[in-house]
């Protein structure tokens, strides 16, 4: 999978878990990238 870019800063970022969903967050601004359903998900899992 290609690396995503930060669109803030054009830092790599991370790919993380958190309640078994996958998302990607900038390590230097903090900014979270989600696909499409995975903010329902995180907040179904509260």
């Amino acid at each position: 999978m290609p690396l995503l870019m930060c669109p803030n800063d054009n830092t790599a970022m991370q790919t993380l878990e958190r309640s078994g969903v996958q998302f990607d967050m900038c390590p230097a601004c903090r900014g979270v990238w989600l696909d499409r359903g995975e903010l329902e998900k995180l907040m179904d899992a509260g």
